[in-house]
């Protein structure tokens, strides 16, 4: 059976915060299928229960509301139906819990994504739901291949199954620091300052708190009854370098470490003295906006929104010359190789395959193919990290008068998008497996390779 590979789609609820771009392009995708028995894999952050104003808590009943207001919505429900078509029509189905969808690994919540196929059950049947406890190992054609989503390398949202799937999970579970970051930060900055590019950081903590510091600092001062505004505040004033409570503690072992990491950040923009005490300002309550130092408020904010964009970058890497679609490096970073080497020697697949930075990837190299799948969201284009600070001040200037990307307004902060996938088709002597773009009604091939049988 041939084996469709997808993740990050994000696919959201119908309300203000939904990021999902792609509700025309996944049902003909997934209609193309029909053809051929297939097995779809979603890889993770299928769906996103953070993109709502409740508070965030794996809360039963809140839970199953917000799952049905998924299924249900107008952008989501043609996708599940079409992926119902592909079990009908001989297909399986198995989605991988992801750190914005941790939900899923609740069986009173797959129970309503089954119901969304509209199918009978003993088609609906066909749709698995797994953790991401452990990775996923197919066999395809005789080749093998791992996929997982890969949110386990990532401190700021590592997901503690142990606590998800515990009977004391009231008491013991946490969501990672990165889904408090949605909940405590973005959503309030969109809903409150139609900053709308802040989705576009995901799934970068650090990156997203200094370009909402560069962009609009005083923003942050919705954060007030959270506490984070107290950090971030804290931690510029003593220039990165983390207060006692952000250290690592038996209650917050992941959050501080979060935390940590942001601090390091902050610290190495170098801020001068004069530019820390103008982000102060900004950041006080009790000011209103009235700087004495505009042009250190200025240089400081240039230099953290370059810095968190750099962080943005380095994920979403842009190729020299703006060369249309193909506007994404797909050489996959150190970071990235050194994962897969370590899952390869661990597990021995052919090919790693993973999700969760949104960069589609693709490399061949030590006898091992790897590859990412990318996401189905739209992705915003920066400027050279080699352009001038008059370039990035233009820039960061187009953001803060067209915070919500109204098309008609965007010259210099484009959204672009990249429908991106990953195919094993199985053959006599193995299976090819492919990293593929959809457009024109069709998958374009980005990368390949052959994996032989039993190697």
């Amino acid at each position: 059976m041939r084996t469709l590979i997808l993740s990050d789609l994000h696919l959201g609820n119908g309300g203000p915060y939904d990021i999902f771009a792609g509700a025309a392009e996944l049902p003909a995708l997934l209609d193309s299928l029909t053809g051929t028995p297939t097995h779809v894999v979603l890889n993770g952050d299928s769906f996103d229960f953070l993109l709502n104003d409740d508070p965030l808590a794996v809360d039963p009943k809140l839970t199953l509301e917000q799952a049905r207001a998924l299924v249900n919505s107008a952008q989501t429900a043609p996708s599940l139906k079409a992926l119902g078509r592909v079990l009908a029509a001989g297909g399986r189905a198995t989605m991988v819990v992801g750190n914005h969808d941790l939900e899923l690994a609740l069986p009173d919540v797959q129970a309503v994504v089954r119901s969304a196929l509209a199918q009978p059950a003993h088609v609906a049947s066909r749709l698995e739901f797994r953790d991401g406890t452990a990775p996923l190992q197919l066999e395809v054609g005789g080749a093998r291949v791992l996929v997982t989503h890969g949110e386990h390398t990532d401190v700021a949202n590592r997901i503690d199954y142990d606590s998800l799937l515990s009977s004391e999970r009231d008491s013991r579970f946490r969501y990672p620091p990165g889904s408090v970051l949605v909940k405590s930060l973005l959503n309030p900055l969109k809903h409150q300052h139609r900053m709308r590019y802040m989705d576009l950081l995901k799934p970068d903590f650090q990156g997203a708190v200094m370009v909402a510091l560069g962009v609009k600092p005083d923003a942050l001062k919705v954060l007030l009854t959270s506490g984070t505004l107290t950090l971030l505040r804290r931690l510029i004033q003593n220039k990165g370098i983390a207060p006692a409570f952000a250290f690592p503690t038996d209650d917050a072992p992941a959050a501080s470490a979060a935390e940590s990491h942001l601090a390091q950040a902050i610290a190495d923009v170098d801020l001068a003295a004069d530019e820390v005490d103008a982000l102060l300002s900004a950041l006080d309550p009790e000011q209103l906006n009235a700087f004495e130092s505009p042009g250190a408020l200025g240089r400081a904010r240039l230099k953290l929104c370059k810095a968190g964009f750099a962080l943005y970058a380095r994920l979403h890497r842009t190729v020299a010359g703006k060369t249309g679609t193909d506007y994404f490096a797909l050489e996959p970073g150190k970071d990235e190789l050194a994962e897969s080497e370590r899952l390869g020697k661990k597990f021995g697949p052919q090919a790693v395959v993973m999700g969760h930075t949104h960069a589609a990837r693709w490399h061949q190299g030590n006898g091992r193919v790897f590859a990412n799948t990318g996401t189905w969201i739209s992705l915003l284009r920066l400027p050279s990290l080699d352009a001038s600070d008059d370039e990035w001040g233009a820039y960061l200037a187009e953001l803060q008068g067209n915070p919500a990307l109204e098309p008609s307004r965007q010259k210099l902060a484009r959204l672009e998008h990249r429908f991106t996938c990953v195919e094993v088709a199985p053959h006599a002597t193995g299976a090819t497996l492919r990293l593929a773009q959809w457009k024109d009604q069709g998958l374009h091939t980005l990368g390949s390779a052959e994996l032989k049988a039993g190697s």
